[in-house]
């Protein structure tokens, strides 16, 4: 399916969400909406249905308003953009508005979704059960590959991590090193001489010949 670029997409957007991943929380949203009305018992409330059942909208609102904006003279794509809108905020309780009104809204919506303590599903595939953060991942091993250093980190849905590129700390690879220890190299972090300073190299015991892990 196709990716919307980045460059064509307003700042709610950007980084552009996966349409794939969009698609799986929709379903993983709607699911649950529909199982804790069949239990319906203390442990999936209303109000927890609901919730379920308006972040489904949103999201297939979303999808609908990314495809609109990569076909700017599409009238059809935008008026599908617009009902998408509206209908989330019917789900509010808040009166229509106007069309580019309504999907400036659901851009704002959508980023304080993404930016909320848990926007992902219980079955998030990340593995951090719907918090948004995937405990006591290594970010730190010794030489031999023995975990030294862990703590929370942000969930990636399941996802891919981007590459870092060549000028990142870690040269691209996505580890560096730092005395004996080799680090995960969390963010893309340029340096600001040769990329592949010594920082970015395993230690010269075990470079180049046998790798230690």
């Amino acid at each position: 399916m196709h990716q919307p670029t980045t460059a064509a997409l307003p700042d709610a957007y950007r980084p552009a969400p996966s349409i794939p991943r969009l698609i799986t929380e929709i379903t993983q949203e709607t699911f649950w909406a529909r199982y804790a009305i069949v239990r319906g018992d203390s442990d999936f409330h209303p109000e927890y249905a609901a919730q379920r059942e308006r972040t489904a909208l949103l999201l297939r609102a979303v999808i609908a308003d990314l495809f609109a904006l990569q076909s700017p003279g599409d009238d059809r794509a935008a008026l599908d953009a617009v009902q998408a809108a509206l209908a989330v905020r019917r789900a509010d309780h808040l009166p229509p508005c106007e069309p580019e009104s309504a999907r400036q809204w659901l851009r704002t919506e959508y980023h304080e979704y993404e930016m909320s303590e848990a926007p992902h599903p219980p079955n998030c595939p990340g593995g951090c059960g719907g918090t948004g953060e995937v405990r006591l991942a290594t970010l730190t091993y010794s030489a031999e590959g023995v975990p030294l250093h862990e703590e929370p980190v942000g969930c990636d849905r399941g996802e891919p991590k981007d590459p870092h590129s060549s000028d990142c700390r870690c040269g691209g690879s996505g580890e560096y090193w730092e005395g004996s220890e080799r680090n995960v190299c969390s963010a893309y972090l340029p340096e600001t001489d040769d990329p592949w300073s010594t920082m970015s190299k395993p230690p010269a015991a075990a470079f180049p010949g046998d790798a230690p892990f």
